[in-house]
């Protein structure tokens, strides 16, 4: 069954789409075409037309020219019928009475005046010379030339002037006759109707049109309907202006003027031509062409039915047919698609083939995806390397215990495993190595938890176990000792035989209300807390552990704002010459006025920040800080000042260290020996190439370095007798017991021989008591700080005491020390 798309759907068949647009595509087109055919047969017609107004106009032109040659023709015979005796007025008067009917039959006159040049009449035949006649002669007869116009009063006739001498002076033939020939002339085409229009000031009695009146008309019986019905439709100054094809009489009509004469309302004549015979072939073109369009559209359609039928029924049947592949109907899909036996195929053929093809192979492939499905479900939840359930498996397992405990189990415990040196062991001996090891320590694993207890490899080198039914830590307890028992034993790879160590967390649960996510995290937590403790260790998750890590997540957010906000500022501490008690330098110590948690000293938020970049950050500001602080001093004129700035092991390492000291230095004019760069023992011996390294740039821009909390490291004598580092700082836990304490004595002075030996300065941290002092002075200790001396102060209050000391320099000892362990 075929599913149409919800919502309002209208079924059109494909064939009748076709057909449409098929017979939308002919429309268009027969229409374009043939209003491209019309548009030409339109031009073409009034091609035709301006062509014949063209002939027309020139034919008037052509007619009157032949008159006046006619008329002047007419003079020169006229002339020659006088003979010498009669070369007078009187003998012109006399032919013309003569023989003016023959002159008038032959040479179609109406009247003829001989004129003096001075408008005298001397010999006349016919009507008389009016005024208006007069006057126009004496404006053009200054002129001995021929002259002629065409005047209509009753009638329109044309009149000329011709030269003439009479006993040899000049004077005028006055000839008058009809516009007859030139009208014959000019309908040259019995097609079409004229009439001559008097001009519209003329006040004639007869007929009158557009306000002119009818002098002459070529089929009055016809012409004089289509004159009232043009005039009745149309103004003159539309036909005179426009011209062109008119409706007049129900027939379709060119209408056009031809002026007679020059002037502002010359007569006219007025040609009515018929064009209906045009307008008909037109007409009969459109119905051709809409004949022709009208059978294309029918055979067309025909044509596509006949075409598509078949191709769209069989596109219909798979429209049913399809829906059975995603229903897995194979076989009933393959006994209903139809057979294809035809030599020849189209696109639809193909379709089917393709059809039948995709079920094979879904069929197909719908058995293979089973047998993969079966064992994929196997393996997702197996780690490949070691065979033991991996991340997916842990978290589904893990929920499924937390939601038994308190009915089942009354406890559960979590344990996170993590490889101690792994990575050192991968590199060293290759990854193929590792994983082979992965794989022992699995086997290993399993043996060593009991048989309700599950082990799961996270990733790397972590491995999660969880522990059911516990009843006491010490089933716990057991089981980490069996496993550190069991990692114990050697293992053999290739040639290396290593013993593997490992550091546990272990977290608790005894409430169905922990997320499994949640527990992960707290044994995670400790066994960070237990790898920071040495190799095989463990330790059991506590409240505080994640107290802590949010302390330090907390630390690591807010140190950028601290230091762009410049909540973190540096307190001084004096560093004091035993000899004479003078102030030598101090010691810059920094300290963070947090705006929500108040003072927070360097020990509650260097360490959570010392394996970020954020150190190398608070290092920059504290050096930048000391640069500023250090040109301060030399602006008080105590050039002879130290500052003392403790830099991270990271920091200490970091290529960008050098050009900022040299930036620093440069920027606050500061010479460089009044800078000390203090880094820790222990930071120094664990990198003892890159140290050394670090340590020479820094003396080539001659900035002094010192060891600080000498002693309390693992240190080698032959790494320290190498480093270039000029003084040598003991640690309180020394010093604090020099009275008490024979073993602190001797270390105390045994530290002070040896860097007196290399060459070095000591300084002694932790002064508390004058006893302390008087004795690290015998001891040859050249300088000491701590709170005999002054606890840190803010930097206003160091230069005050400054200030009060300006002459002798000996720092006042405090009358009451704080014996507190704040001064780091």
């Amino acid at each position: 069954m075929t599913m149409l798309p919800e919502g309002r759907t209208i079924f059109i068949s494909l064939k009748w789409k076709l057909l449409v647009a098929v017979l939308i595509i002919l429309t268009i087109l027969g229409g374009i075409l043939g209003g491209f055919a019309y548009r030409q047969l339109i031009n073409q017609q009034n091609y035709l037309l301006e062509s014949q107004r063209g002939k027309l106009a020139q034919n008037l032109e052509t007619s009157i020219s032949l008159s006046v040659d006619h008329s002047l023709s007419a003079a020169q015979q006229i002339a020659l019928l006088v003979n010498d005796a009669q070369q007078t007025p009187s003998g012109y008067q006399a032919m013309l009475a003569l023989r003016w009917p023959d002159l008038q039959l032959y040479w179609e006159l109406d009247r003829l005046s001989l004129m003096s040049l001075s408008g005298q009449v001397l010999a006349h035949a016919g009507k008389l010379i009016d005024s208006a006649e007069m006057d126009w002669f004496k404006s053009v007869a200054v002129q001995l030339q021929p002259h002629w116009r065409i005047v209509c009063l009753q009638e329109c006739v044309i009149q000329v002037l011709v030269p003439n001498l009479l006993q040899g002076e000049p004077h005028f033939l006055f000839m008058e006759t009809g516009l007859t020939d030139i009208l014959a002339r000019f309908r040259i085409n019995e097609t079409f109707e004229l009439a001559v229009l008097a001009p519209s000031t003329d006040v004639g009695e007869g007929q009158r049109y557009w306000g002119r009146e009818v002098y002459s008309i070529s089929n009055r019986h016809t012409s004089l309907i289509q004159l009232e019905q043009a005039a009745a439709q149309f103004t003159w100054e539309q036909i005179e202006n426009r011209g062109g094809v008119y409706q007049v009489g129900g027939e379709l009509s060119a209408l056009w003027i031809f002026p007679l004469a020059k002037g502002e309302s010359p007569p006219t004549i007025l040609v009515i031509n018929n064009i209906s015979d045009w307008q008909s072939l037109l007409n009969e073109f459109q119905e051709s062409m809409l004949g022709t369009l009208l059978f294309s559209l029918v055979l067309s359609g025909a044509l596509v039915i006949l075409a598509a039928w078949a191709p769209v029924v069989s596109l219909s049947r798979h429209a049913t047919l399809l829906p059975m592949l995603a229903e897995h109907d194979f076989e009933t899909l393959k006994s209903l698609s139809p057979k294809t036996s035809s030599f020849i195929v189209d696109e639809v053929d193909l379709i089917n083939i393709a059809t039948l093809n995709l079920a094979e192979r879904m069929q197909n492939l719908e058995l293979e995806v089973d047998e993969y499905t079966r064992e994929l479900e196997r393996l997702a939840m197996l780690d490949t390397l070691t065979g033991l359930p991996n991340k997916a498996m842990l978290n589904h397992e893990l929920q499924k215990t937390i939601a038994c405990v308190g009915r089942i189990h009354d406890k559960i415990a979590l344990m996170f495993l993590d490889l101690d040196e792994f990575k050192r062991i991968n590199d060293t001996l290759g990854h193929s190595q590792g994983d082979e090891l992965l794989k022992i320590v699995a086997k290993r694993l399993n043996h060593s938890v009991r048989a309700m207890d599950t082990v799961f490899r996270q990733g790397g080198d972590e491995f999660l176990i969880l522990l059911r039914g516990i009843r006491s830590e010490e089933d716990v307890r057991k089981v980490i000792h069996k496993i550190f028992a069991s990692l114990q034993q050697p293992v053999v790879l290739g040639r290396h035989k290593l013993i593997v160590t490992t550091s546990i967390g272990v977290a608790y649960c005894e409430s169905n209300n922990v997320r499994a996510e949640e527990l992960i995290k707290y044994a995670d937590l400790a066994m960070y807390q237990a790898k920071d403790a040495g190799r095989s260790n463990y330790r059991v998750f506590t409240p505080e552990m994640l107290q802590r890590a949010n302390n330090k997540l907390m630390i690591e957010q807010d140190i950028g704002a601290a230091i762009e906000e410049k909540q973190l500022s540096l307190s001084l501490q004096p560093i004091v010459s035993l000899p004479d008690g003078k102030v030598k330098g101090f010691e810059a110590l920094i300290r963070w006025h947090h705006p929500e948690r108040g003072l927070i000293m360097p020990g509650d938020f260097i360490p959570d920040i010392e394996d970020s970049e954020a150190i190398i950050r608070v290092g920059n500001y504290v050096l930048e800080e000391g640069g500023a602080i250090l040109s301060r001093l030399i602006e008080q004129g105590w050039d002879d000042l130290y500052l003392a700035v403790n830099l991270s092991a990271k920091h200490y390492m970091d290529p960008g260290l050098i050009p900022l000291v040299q930036r620093i230095l440069s920027k606050y004019n500061i010479p460089p020996q009044s800078l000390l760069l203090e880094v820790t023992e222990e930071s120094v011996i664990e990198q003892v190439d890159l140290a050394l390294s670090a340590m020479q740039s820094l003396k080539r821009l001659g900035v002094r370095i010192a060891i600080d909390d000498f002693g309390t490291g693992y240190s080698s004598l032959s790494y320290l007798k190498q480093l270039p580092f000029d003084v040598l700082k003991i640690d309180r836990c020394f010093t604090s017991g020099v009275l008490d304490n024979s073993v602190d004595t001797h270390i105390v002075t045994t530290v002070i021989d040896l860097a007196h030996n290399l060459g070095r300065t000591v300084v002694a941290e932790g002064i508390e008591t004058q006893a302390q002092c008087d004795f690290l002075a015998a001891a040859r200790c050249e300088l000491a700080q701590g709170y005999l001396f002054s606890k840190p102060l803010e930097e206003r209050k160091a230069f005050r005491i400054l200030n009060e000391i300006e002459g002798h320099g000996v720092w006042p000892i405090e009358s009451q020390p704080q014996l507190a362990k704040l001064g780091s």
